[in-house]
């Protein structure tokens, strides 16, 4: 008797418990419809202002590259069809060029780290609302089930009809946004990883090129350039928004290597 009891009381926690949650899982899940819909307009403004632009030829690029004089690497890195963000990159590289061999490849290996957590972190919030939105239309439609159930049992089909329609509507709702933002996650991943890509030659290209020069004994220790520094105050100046598309910037005056 003592455990039949228990079980009851367990039973009616957990059905106090849960339908407590369905208005949570409910706001949730419209949270997430409004997200789906913010992504859609990101990926579309993304579209026209990052992905119009990143017009590169890599080949070209890296022939420029390897054939310029030192003097003329950070007006090839400008000029080039790279995003704003790849190019500060490499003109980091480019004016902290007399580290140390060994202290040069890191640095490389850090700024190729920053650009590649900045593209997982976009993905990621995608990616969360592809797992979770399912996960709350699956409580949005399990949690109603039980009154509905119980109302069947009663007679009381009014109440039954209003639990199945809440169920199904959350699973929709669930199952929508989740497409959606599946869709988004896999558009961004395909162009993120073509920018890693061009980055990362990119890089390659430099380090060999700053090593060639270093034998040549064109860099010699003196103070870092700051290319990158003037090229970002630049950008600020022509685009003082937050949300600044990539689109050509004149090369700013700098003082020579």
């Amino acid at each position: 008797m003592d455990f039949v009891l228990a079980q009851t009381y367990l039973g009616d926690i957990l059905s106090i418990v849960s339908d407590a949650m369905l208005g949570p899982a409910i706001i949730l899940l419209l949270a997430f419809i409004v997200y789906a819909l913010f992504s859609i307009g990101s990926v579309i403004a993304e579209l026209f202002t990052e992905k119009r632009n990143f017009n590169v030829n890599m080949p070209d690029l890296l022939s420029d590259l390897m054939d310029s004089s030192l003097d003329g690497i950070p007006d090839v890195i400008i000029k080039s069809g790279l995003l704003n963000r790849q190019k500060i990159a490499l003109l980091t590289v480019y004016d902290y060029r007399k580290l140390p061999g060994d202290s040069l490849i890191a640095l490389v290996k850090r700024l190729l780290n920053d650009e590649d957590i900045y593209y997982k972190k976009i993905v990621n919030r995608n990616n969360i609302a592809v797992r979770v939105a399912p996960m709350l239309g699956l409580m949005g439609t399990l949690i109603p089930l039980g009154p509905g159930i119980a109302a069947l049992g009663q007679g009381d089909l009014a109440s039954l009809s209003g639990s199945l329609i809440i169920a199904f509507n959350t699973t929709v709702a669930g199952l929508a946004s989740a497409a959606v933002c599946l869709v988004v996650a896999r558009i961004r991943k395909t162009w993120y990883e073509s920018y890693m890509n061009a980055l990362e030659s990119a890089m390659a290209t430099m380090l060999q090129k700053i090593e060639d020069l270093r034998a040549e004994g064109q860099i010699v220790a003196e103070k870092p350039t700051n290319h990158a520094f003037l090229y970002k105050s630049a950008l600020k100046k022509r685009m003082p928004d937050a949300l600044q598309p990539e689109s050509p910037v004149a090369q700013p005056d700098a003082t020579a290597a």
